[in-house]
């Protein structure tokens, strides 16, 4: 991946950037300069990946800023297919709007007649818990899968397959998921029915 070589022209064409905005974030610091070959800036496959990141990002809601931040974490040293596989793992997680869906969930619930109240807190507890299982799931799949797989070798079929992986494996977590709190409430219900008995 790392002999692809771009114009600013071919890597706008690329990746859907217009020039200016690749010159703007490349002034912005979002990307590294490119080479110069005599008078002309010759671009690599980690500006393409790099590229097609913040546009993952973007996508996401991130400011540019934040995806200034984010990048920064990520550190300079990031190959081409370390930036592939975080923008992977980012786009393996689109789906419908989680506001579209929550805003179809509470309309449903009001017209059940609960309570607004009610809804409000049941809202804050699901995004205070869901936050943090996101933030330790994400530290799992970072440290002990995604991390472990780019720290060893592999060839350009067994990383496309990893990726190409990446959206089943939500799929799973989501469905794993659902059946711990599924577990967790049988297991309410029964510790309650137990104290009625």
């Amino acid at each position: 991946m790392d002999q692809e070589r771009y114009t600013v022209e071919e890597l706008s064409a690329a990746t859907g950037h217009t020039v200016r905005n690749i010159r703007y974030y490349t002034g912005l610091g979002l990307l590294p300069a490119p080479e110069k070959q005599g008078r002309i800036a010759v671009y690599d496959a980690g500006h393409r990946a790099r590229l097609e990141l913040i546009t993952s990002l973007a996508e996401h809601g991130f400011t540019l800023e934040a995806i200034g931040r984010y990048l920064e974490r990520r550190g300079t040293g990031a190959t081409a297919d370390d930036l592939a596989m975080q923008r992977a793992m980012i786009t393996s997680w689109t789906g419908d709007s989680a506001d579209d869906v929550q805003a179809r969930i509470a309309r449903e619930l009001l017209e059940l007649g609960m309570p607004r109240d009610a809804l409000a807190a049941a809202h804050e507890a699901t995004t205070r818990h869901m936050t943090a299982l996101a933030e330790e799931l994400d530290r799992i799949l970072r440290t002990q899968i995604v991390d472990v797989f780019v720290r060893t070798d592999h060839t350009p079929e067994e990383a496309a397959e990893f990726e190409k992986g990446l959206p089943r494996l939500r799929d799973l977590t989501v469905e794993a998921v659902v059946v711990a709190f599924q577990g967790a409430v049988n297991r309410m219900i029964s510790r309650s029915l137990d104290r009625v008995r």
